[in-house]
């Protein structure tokens, strides 16, 4: 038992504040209120059930127990019980705390704020903003909420004070008190509210002050018109089996507001890589949604010459390029997807894909041109169908070869074109490159990257049996095995790797990250649905079995000039993202 001289039982004991703990328990709010501002902040990024649950503990534990139990208990310290208002006698009367009380107060605190802002953050994260009539209704519940726990987190704190006193509190300044934490719990709920939470870093913390001074200032209300008298007979009341103790506030103060700095941090933290993970995820869906705009939209008008006008063309006015036969009036020019397809209603769309065997001569040579007529009429046989019903696409009559942009557009394009035609046949007869006197046939041409991507692009859309190949003899259907060797699209060969990108230029494999992307999306989704087509189980059976790094590879080692390789990202985690998606 403490010994208090001089002091006579009964009597009331004077009270006196010490203004630096007053100090540091304003301080205490603000900072677990700015925190938990922080973390409710931050509900808006939280579209799954986990992660909202977690914030919400976390929010109520940053606003019921860092800012309004932490105040209070450093705010009790605040008040010192010293001098008899009777006997005149001096000496502090020890207060102590009751453990048990004080750790349900804290608990209480925590459940019921926690549940508060439940009220006011609940429902779909796309509707948390909306100022309506229910969230009219969220706020006043949970504004009542807020004051019942405060009045009653506030009166078990009181109670859990042990010492040599009694305390008194009269009806009318307890009811009193609760119209104060009424007010306070009004102000606390609007500006925990999802339409009103501070969206700057300086709004919170002015909210943050605005809180802690409503806190404050029902605590210190509360407290003050208390009335100690000395009881000579006991020193403490607990709880069975439970202790009082003595504890510093100061303690107290840094171990929450430290505990405050935690839990901002934490959530930041999660926050950072929610925005990074959701940016990245935009940024998917931007490259998707580019890459099936190549598909569905033309980004480039679809020139095409009929097969009638090709196979009467001599050699001189196929080198004039698209520039030369524009002004004949023989070049059909097809500005929409609309168009395309009410062409295809009476004509055929024929694709000829071959690779250029002269660095300074364009389009194909004498053999290739020839095959290609040959193959003009093998389709029309094949179709049976007469030549004036079908239409041709070929490279240099179809892309315009001197202004560089539309040039550029319409080889983006490639993707597009290969896909809209009916008929793909692949120009490879036995000759020779002018340049490098290397042999080109068959083999030669499944090597080359463009080529590659026409024909999956095709065949992503009719499968192979709409794809033929054409030598000097033959005019037959794909082997069997030939899309496994040219699915692996960068696998091959491209004319910027060879002179490995001078001057810093990117590769041109890069340029195809796009439209993959939109194939392979395409893809998945027709083999998730119940009734893929067969072309699209064609191509899904090849990505099983070739791998989807082989086909898809995350990154790409690009040699330069200077002598040096650099490895850029290509695909990255891209093709994982677009399955989430």
């Amino acid at each position: 038992m403490t010994v208090l001289l001089g002091y006579l039982d009964g009597e009331e004991i004077l009270q006196r504040w010490d203004a630096q703990v007053i100090y540091l328990s304003l301080m205490t709010a603000w900072t677990g209120a700015y925190a938990s501002l922080t973390i409710t902040s931050h509900l808006k990024f939280c579209t799954d059930r986990f992660w909202y649950v977690v914030f919400i503990i976390l929010a109520g534990l940053a606003i019921g127990v860092n800012t309004i139990w932490c105040m209070h208990f450093v705010g009790m310290q605040a008040l010192l019980l010293d001098g008899g208002m009777t006997s005149g006698a001096k000496g502090a009367v020890t207060v102590k705390f009751e453990i048990t009380f004080t750790l349900i107060s804290a608990l209480t605190a925590w459940l019921i704020c926690g549940v508060a802002l439940h009220i006011l953050c609940g429902g779909k994260a796309e509707d948390r903003h909306k100022i309506d009539r229910q969230m009219v209704v969220r706020l006043v519940l949970a504004a009542v909420l807020i004051a019942v726990g405060a009045v009653v987190m506030n009166m078990m704190g009181m109670l859990s004070q042990s010492g040599n006193f009694d305390m008194e509190y009269s009806g009318l300044v307890f009811f009193a008190t609760s119209l104060l934490a009424a007010g306070a719990a009004v102000i606390v709920a609007t500006i925990f509210s999802s339409p009103f939470l501070p969206p700057t870093t300086m709004a919170k913390v002015i909210a943050a002050a605005v809180v802690s001074a409503s806190v404050n200032c029902f605590h210190y209300v509360s407290i003050t018109y208390a009335t100690y008298r000395v009881n000579l007979s006991k020193d403490v009341i607990f709880v069975p089996g439970s202790q009082a103790l003595e504890i510093n506030g100061l303690y107290v103060a840094i171990f929450f507001s430290w505990s405050n700095y935690f839990l901002s941090t934490v959530c930041d933290h999660y926050v950072s890589w929610k925005i990074k993970r959701y940016e990245q995820e935009l940024a998917v869906k931007s490259k998707v949604q580019a890459g099936l705009k190549l598909v569905t939209e033309l980004p480039c008008p679809l020139f095409l010459v009929s097969a009638e006008d090709f196979l009467s063309m001599p050699e001189k006015e196929l080198r004039s390029l698209h520039e030369g036969l524009r002004p004949t009036g023989k070049l059909l020019t097809l500005d929409t997807m609309d168009e395309v397809m009410e062409l295809k209603k009476t004509s055929r769309i024929l694709f000829f894909s071959y690779e250029w065997l002269s660095w300074l001569k364009v389009g194909p040579n004498k053999v290739q041109l020839l095959a290609m007529k040959t193959a003009a009429d093998n389709v029309a046989k094949q179709l049976q169908v007469p030549t004036s019903q079908i239409h041709i696409w070929i490279d240099i009559l179809s892309i315009p070869q001197r202004h560089a942009g539309m040039k550029a557009m319409a080889v983006d394009s490639l993707y597009a074109f290969a896909h809209c035609a009916d008929i793909m046949v692949i120009v490879a007869p036995d000759c020779w490159h002018e340049d490098t006197g290397v042999k080109a046939d068959a083999l030669s041409y499944t090597e080359r990257v463009w080529t590659r991507v026409e024909q999956l692009a095709h065949c992503s859309q009719h499968g192979v049996a709409s794809m033929f190949i054409q030598t000097a003899e033959t005019f037959r259907q794909l082997p069997d095995g030939w899309m496994e060797t040219v699915c692996t699209v960068l696998d091959g060969n491209m004319t910027c790797c060879r002179n490995k990108h001078p001057n810093g230029c990117r590769c041109d494999k890069q340029t195809l990250v796009i439209p993959l992307l939109a194939l392979y999306y395409n893809i998945y989704k027709q083999n998730l649905s119940e009734y893929p087509s067969a072309a699209a189980k064609f191509i899904w059976d090849l990505i099983q079995k070739k791998g989807k790094h082989e086909m898809f590879p995350p990154n790409i080692q690009i040699a330069r000039d200077k002598g040096i390789t650099e490895v850029h990202e290509l695909f990255g985690d891209t093709i994982n993202r677009i399955e989430k998606i």
